[in-house]
């Protein structure tokens, strides 16, 4: 019997590893923002989740990382918001036709998630 050694090819080439290595460390350091997430629910005088009412986050001093927001409810109630995690305040408002509107002062201190519920009741016929 004759042994025969298998030959590996040696390459001279840089490896896919060392390329992506190389690449990593020429680029600059990605910075990422820290955000704070306002959120909350929305409740029917009954208690029960109310999907679809409008919720509106307005900072008290609009800068150019804050700005108005707005959204709806989801169909358990549910919304959130993503802002800078910076201190701030913000008014958080909640309105469906046929109930009254109800706003939050909310605040934010750093990278935080802060829960806000309302409940609303429907107005009132005045005669």
């Amino acid at each position: 019997m004759s042994s025969k050694k298998k030959r590996t090819k040696k390459t001279t080439g840089i490896s896919r590893r060392s390329l992506l290595t190389a690449a990593l460390a020429a680029c600059p350091v990605l910075a990422f923002d820290s955000y704070a997430v306002v959120a909350g629910t929305v409740f029917r005088e009954s208690g029960h989740a109310f999907a679809g009412a409008e919720v509106v986050l307005s900072p008290l001093n609009p800068s150019k990382k804050s700005k108005k927001q707005s959204t709806r409810a989801n169909g358990r109630g549910e919304f959130a918001f993503r802002v800078p995690a910076a201190p701030a305040e913000y008014d958080l408002s909640v309105s469906i036709e046929g109930y009254r509107p109800e706003t939050k002062r909310v605040k934010i201190v750093a990278d935080e998630r802060v829960e806000e519920n309302f409940l609303l009741d429907r107005k009132t016929k005045e005669k």
